[in-house]
């Protein structure tokens, strides 16, 4: 907390979220996704909603980085969030591939 309803890191400092397997969670009957649509909300309008206290709580500072789960899920993401990253799509190494890199890591220590 930075004061009264600004929230963020401390000082100068920057925060970054990984956020692990977006595309899972549930859609729902009107075809949203409800912790989707509270990410979203903080993407584009910087803060939320407090409906307790009836005020907007503003996070500053905050990055978020994403990975999906290729086996299940939706299978999308919803367009509106999508926007605001960058997408790319990696495919798994062979496993020649992967013996040679952790092999150099072990090799290290």
């Amino acid at each position: 907390k930075r004061t009264g309803s600004i929230f963020g890191p401390p000082g100068a400092a920057k925060l970054v979220y990984f956020i692990d397997d977006l595309n899972l969670p549930e859609v729902d009957p009107y075809g949203t996704q409800s912790a989707i649509a509270l990410l979203r909300q903080h993407v584009d309008y910087g803060h939320w909603y407090d409906t307790h206290k009836l005020a907007l709580k503003t996070v500053d500072d905050c990055q978020y980085v994403s990975a999906l789960n290729p086996t299940a899920g939706s299978f999308s993401v919803n367009a509106r969030l999508q926007r605001h990253f960058s997408t790319f799509a990696v495919g798994m190494p062979s496993a020649s591939s992967l013996i040679t890199i952790y092999q150099t890591f072990l090799d290290g220590h």
